[in-house]
């Protein structure tokens, strides 16, 4: 479980809801997470393409606790940018060997992360796309 004394700065929050991610904790994505956070994850996990809420949240890590999924994710770079957004660039593993690469691009209100959204792309498709904005 997550304890910190001091605040930490945007981009451990990142760093910190990935990682809380591979363990498939659900009481430290929520630590990290606003109340009202919308969370788009990749078709690769969950069952909804919008989990809402601390309660979707915990939804959503059982999910994948449930399905067996046994990918981790490797952050490559983690990006602070205006209007307090993430950018987490980063790859999807599997026993180790490299999958595909992703993304996520998290929107933060009062240090906590209110909005997520995943991709399993790379950095150049997103931002063709325009979706690293």
């Amino acid at each position: 479980m997550l304890t910190h004394a001091q605040p930490v700065s945007e981009t451990e929050i990142g760093q910190l809801f990935v990682d809380a991610f591979n363990r498939r904790s659900a009481d430290d994505l929520v630590a990290l997470s606003h109340p009202d956070i919308e969370f788009r994850p990749t078709m690769l996990t969950g069952s909804r393409r919008i989990y809402r809420g601390h309660e979707g949240l915990r939804t959503w890590a059982a999910e994948l606790v449930a399905g067996g999924a046994g990918h981790q994710v490797r952050v490559r770079e983690i990006r602070s940018v205006e209007g307090n957004r993430l950018i987490v660039l980063s790859e999807v593993l599997l026993d180790g060997e490299v999958l595909t690469p992703s993304a996520m691009v998290a929107r933060l209100r009062d240090g906590k992360i209110v909005e997520v959204k995943a991709y399993l792309s790379d950095e150049a498709t997103l931002n063709e796309l325009d979706l690293l904005r």
